[in-house]
């Protein structure tokens, strides 16, 4: 089983402000889009959402960084600290990607077949590595959160310093939508409230 924390909080501020997890698309909010995927499937175990609101999804158990706001290290280092340790895996997704559940069976492939492995982190297109579409082996999470000390207002990228990070090509379910025209491509977009 692979836990999955989600990543749904933010200021959202190219999202005009409104809260990204509750914006909806083509009638459905982005946070039951993304968690009906890895709810469905059959390699989820316990689904972490991190925001600040209680975003209220069946099965999922929703935390916040305290203070809120912290950036996407504090969030990441909520949801390990919500999760019960039952997993090996951690898969680390990001609300504003609405199709990343699927990028998760080749994450954990890809970090399977390489023993030395601690996370496999999907490479975009565009050559970047996203590190809010990865999938971690729990102990080494845990590790570069505790290398790091101050988790609040430090880049996902920081988390990849350390570690040997396992590089696999995307195939667009990576794609994150960060404004409403971005969004607007995949469907009709209707705000939720502001964060």
């Amino acid at each position: 089983m692979i836990d999955v924390i989600v990543l749904a909080g933010g200021r959202s501020t190219r999202m005009g402000g409104h809260d990204k997890a509750q914006v909806q698309l083509n009638g459905t909010r982005l946070i039951d889009v993304l968690t009906a995927d890895i709810l469905r499937a059959d390699w989820a175990g316990r689904v972490i959402a991190v925001s600040s609101h209680d975003l209220s999804v069946p099965g999922v158990r929703c935390v916040s960084e305290d203070p809120p706001f912290g950036g996407p290290v504090a969030g990441i280092a909520a949801g390990v600290a919500a999760l019960d340790g039952a997993a090996e895996y951690v898969a680390v997704l990001s609300v504003d990607a609405p199709a990343s559940a699927a990028a998760v069976p080749g994450l954990h492939a890809a970090l399977l077949a390489s023993p030395d492995g601690d996370v496999a982190v999907v490479q975009s297109r565009d050559g970047f590595l996203q590190p809010l579409c990865a999938v971690w082996r729990r102990g080494a999470l845990e590790e570069a959160l505790a290398s790091l000390g101050e988790v609040r207002d430090v880049s996902a990228r920081a988390l990849l310093r350390g570690a040997n990070v396992v590089e696999v090509p995307g195939d667009g379910a990576e794609a994150d939508y960060d404004s409403v025209s971005e969004l607007s491509e995949l469907g009709d977009v209707e705000m939720g409230p502001k964060v």
